[in-house]
């Protein structure tokens, strides 16, 4: 087992970037520090002249890839056949990487193909405001995703999340809410008015 978590810092403007920035760091990083299974590589989607720049100032390594036709190849290359989707904005438990891990073995000799998905929890950020998102299920797959094969012949960004089945119809539900979609006011989905912002302390 090969596994590449796949995140993108891919911005235009530099400002919305710095913003973002700030939760990456707090959420997404932290996350990815506190993980009790190491066992990983971290994929970003972002702009060759910023590589060095988001390294730094994250102070964390990554692999640096175009776009998602180059993370494909880069998996196929390299046999990466565990690949997880995770916003930079976003939070995971510590024990996320392992619940994968977990069911990655206890399935991957019953499926040559499956995706493992969270039921995430949806915060805003500074006031900590929690609530529930509608249940993901088989046939609408959540963000937090991932996709386990055999053999590497598909990636995490082949479908918009919720259509993730059309590549893989079995689809693992870990327990809990191990994730948590952080809305902070510069989300895409807020600034397109399909997601409410309250997060204001």
């Amino acid at each position: 087992m090969k596994h590449a978590i796949l995140t993108r810092i891919n911005f235009d403007d530099k400002a919305l970037m710095e913003k973002y920035l700030k939760i990456t760091e707090k959420y997404f990083i932290s996350s990815l520090k506190s993980q009790t299974d190491q066992n990983f590589t971290l994929v970003n989607i972002c702009r060759e002249n910023d590589v060095e720049y988001l390294k730094n100032r994250l102070n964390y390594d990554f692999v640096d890839v175009r776009n998602a036709k180059d993370f494909f190849e880069y998996c196929k290359e390299n046999n990466y056949n565990v690949q997880t989707r995770h916003d930079c904005d976003d939070w995971m438990a510590p024990e996320y990487i392992e619940l994968i891990h977990d069911n990655y073995t206890k399935n991957i000799d019953l499926h040559d193909k499956f995706l493992i998905q969270s039921q995430p929890l949806k915060v805003m950020h500074p006031s900590g405001k929690t609530y529930g998102l509608k249940k993901y299920h088989s046939k609408r797959c959540s963000m937090h995703l991932t996709l386990c094969q055999r053999k590497v012949k598909n990636h995490i960004y082949e479908r918009q999340h919720a259509h993730m089945y059309e590549i893989a119809n079995k689809v693992i539900n870990l327990p809990g809410n191990p994730t948590k979609w952080i809305i902070h006011g510069n989300n895409i989905s807020v600034k397109k008015g399909s997601v409410r912002y309250d997060g204001h302390k």
